[in-house]
């Protein structure tokens, strides 16, 4: 063989193995994401969305109408007669020091940073919305929603504004206002009707099977929590509304609800890598999101437009498998998660756990994504694994707060009953409660003991893990003065007993030296 030939040989052979080893890296990146997926399968995992679709929802139990209705009547009465609603809403169980709360309802007018506003003027934006209320009131009777949502596209072209998030975290915030107007009437009939609505929306957000649906969910809970705790300060409240709504709390799974949602972010974030690999337009039309400026495209060059080219096909056919593995395992590690908070009922141990797997998986955190420049390519399916993951400690709080706001409720039936709080909580049982109420924090019994003064202290340990004795103040070296319960840097969440007098005057001087009137 001459030289000539000898050299045309060696570059085809070279450049054989510049096309063959890179086609042959990428079926070796499929085949190891299609052998992990077929391995979840085989444990019985869901990875198809007809899996994961909630149950149908028959016509007579769907309260979709009735919130749709509910919102176009309140915007109606917005529209013709303005309200104190257009701006507004009044929230319950205010924190004026730690381990302490201000009965709103019990204030002779609303405060807050916009101004004040008079009970009488809150009970006419009440009286004015009374059809939109009555029309939130019939979810009771119709206690799920199905907004007739897309799952099977994916994320791509998600519409929230179809799963009416909004409209029903501003129906929670009218519903709070209206309980503490009950209140303030000692109507606490009505309130409880309110309460239980505000429940119902929240349990029919979570049946949507959708991460924002179940935070919207649990804000709304959160928002319930401190109307409730206004309720439990009424003194002429019943132990039959008591019951009924201890009966709403404990039918609520926000557990399982939220493994649900995790499974359906799993299979949904699935089907968006597929048909970004499966369509150039659809990739690129992502990585554009952020190519516009005060409403003006950003022009490309011809070199960009070569660049965006050359990234695009990289990551369809290589980037994008070892990516999608990654972001498979990490949600895998969150149902895991999950599942382990509803055998061992402790958060503390599951949370640990996931952790140290989302350690060992090296997950890279978000970057901006409105510079593709500063997005990294490698991790674009994989970089919301560490967001998704603060969902448990979210639901941590949620679950804490559903927990302490039962036993409170079984607390307040004893001391009905007997005209004192019980010396522990084994007496609440079963009678009161269907078995010692637990801290989802590490599993053990919630805290409890009656005060002297014929209070009682009822805590978790928190966040934190640790046992302080009931000790509600802020961690040393933490500034600001948030002195809500379930403050993340709270020493334990102290299910707060109502504010003196000088608490609230104290209050409301600091509040002055910032500007409230």
């Amino acid at each position: 063989m001459n030289l000539r030939n000898k050299i045309r040989l060696t570059v085809g052979i070279v450049f054989g193995v510049a096309i063959l080893v890179p086609v042959i890296h990428h079926y070796q990146l499929r085949w190891a994401l299609h052998s992990y997926v077929a391995e979840l399968k085989s444990r019985g995992e869901p990875m198809d969305v007809a899996q994961v679709l909630p149950p149908p929802v028959p016509p007579e139990k769907n309260g979709a109408d009735a919130l749709r209705q509910a919102d176009a009547a309140f915007n109606e009465t917005l529209r013709t007669k303005g309200s104190f609603f257009n701006t507004n809403s009044v929230y319950g169980m205010t924190p004026v020091a730690p381990g302490r709360a201000m009965i709103r309802w019990q204030q002779p007018d609303f405060r807050d940073s916009s101004g004040r506003v008079s009970w009488p003027e809150i009970a006419a934006a009440v009286d004015a919305s009374a059809n939109g209320f009555a029309l939130l009131h019939q979810i009771i009777d119709k206690p799920a929603f199905d907004f007739q949502f897309n799952y099977g596209s994916g994320f791509d072209g998600f519409d929230m504004n179809k799963l009416y998030l909004a409209n029903s975290k501003r129906a929670a915030q009218r519903l709070g206002t209206a309980v503490l107007c009950d209140l303030q009437r000692g109507d606490t009939a009505s309130a409880v009707t309110n309460l239980r609505t505000m429940l119902v929306l929240s349990k029919a957000m979570a049946g949507e099977r959708l991460l924002i649906s179940e935070l919207v969910s649990m804000a709304i809970v959160q928002m319930t929590v401190t109307a409730n705790w206004e309720l439990l300060q009424s003194t002429n409240v019943t132990d039959e509304q008591l019951t009924q709504l201890q009966k709403d709390w404990a039918d609520m799974d926000l557990i399982h609800s939220e493994e649900n949602a995790l499974a359906m972010e799993s299979v949904m974030s699935r089907m968006t890598a597929e048909q970004w690999r499966n369509s150039n337009a659809k990739f690129q039309e992502y990585l554009n999101m952020g190519s516009e400026v005060n409403g003006f495209k950003v022009q490309k060059s011809f070199f960009d437009e070569i660049r965006a080219e050359t990234v695009s096909f990289e990551w369809r056919y290589w980037w994008s498998y070892p990516d999608e593995l990654k972001m498979l395992k990490g949600h895998e590690i969150l149902r895991e998660t999950s599942r382990m908070i509803e055998t061992n009922h402790s958060f503390q141990a599951a949370v640990t756990a996931q952790g140290k797997k989302m350690a060992s998986l090296q997950v890279k955190a978000a970057n901006d994504q409105s510079d593709m420049n500063s997005v990294d390519m490698h991790s674009i399916l994989s970089q919301n694994i560490l967001g998704l993951s603060a969902v448990h400690r979210k639901m941590e709080a949620t679950e804490v707060a559903r927990q302490v706001v039962m036993t409170a409720m079984a607390l307040k039936r004893y001391q009905l009953k007997h005209g004192n709080y019980p010396p522990d909580l084994d007496s609440l049982v079963p009678e009161f409660a269907p078995a010692v109420p637990l801290d989802p924090v590490d599993g053990q019994p919630l805290r409890y003991r009656p005060n002297a003064d014929g209070t009682f202290l009822l805590y978790s340990i928190g966040q934190n893990g640790v046992d302080n004795g009931g000790d509600p103040s802020i961690e040393k070296g933490v500034t600001g003065s948030n002195y809500y319960w379930q403050n993340s840097h709270a020493l334990d969440w102290v299910w707060p007993q109502p504010a003196t007098d000088d608490e609230i005057l104290r209050y409301y001087k600091a509040q002055a030296k910032k500007g409230w009137n």
